[in-house]
């Protein structure tokens, strides 16, 4: 029984790390050059992929100090309201230093980025440092977060040490360890 649980998670880990090409977003022209993402990902429950997500940058390596964005592709459909409570949430695992309340009014702004999602569909959120950071529905843009401090903890969830998802972490980022 053991080894079968192993196999499938080797499995599912393989299968996870497979990607196709991703061609560069629209919304992404004027921001980010790189013909393909600095890294991507796949976030899986069991055999189910919930969404591939990309991380595009020109610079030489990953940094908050530069500009990048990341996309996600859904293969599942989402509410709004699941979305901003699962970004929320997870906002604050990555930033335990930051108070609670400084997240409480996160929800509504949060409902009016992030729409619902149906599998096909794609976000963007672009990091130009000193700006706020910009959304995109399918290449249309839904606003800006123009809330201090937000960049940081909304970008950990896939880039922090404190993620809850280390092998997407470490994909996005070219980490080998």
């Amino acid at each position: 029984m053991h080894r079968l649980v192993r196999l499938l998670a080797v499995l599912a880990i393989s299968f996870a790390t497979i990607l196709p090409a991703a061609a560069r977003p629209p919304e992404l022209s004027g921001v980010v050059q790189a013909k393909e993402p600095y890294g991507r990902a796949s976030l899986t429950w069991l055999f189910l992929k919930a969404y591939d997500v990309s991380l595009w940058t020109d610079a030489p390596r990953w940094s908050m100090n530069e500009t990048f964005a990341l996309t996600i592709e859904y293969n599942m459909s989402f509410t709004r309201e699941e979305i901003a409570e699962r970004t929320i949430e997870e906002m604050r695992r990555v930033a335990p230093a930051i108070p609670a309340a400084k997240f409480v009014g996160l929800a509504p702004l949060l409902n009016k980025l992030l729409p619902d999602v149906k599998s096909g569909d794609r976000i963007s959120a672009v990091h130009i440092p000193g700006r706020p950071v910009q959304f995109f529905h399918n290449g249309k843009g839904t606003g800006q977060a123009e809330v201090d401090g937000f960049a940081e903890p909304f970008f950990g969830i896939w880039l922090s040490p404190l993620s809850a998802e280390p092998g997407i972490r470490k994909r996005l980022l070219r980490i080998e360890r």
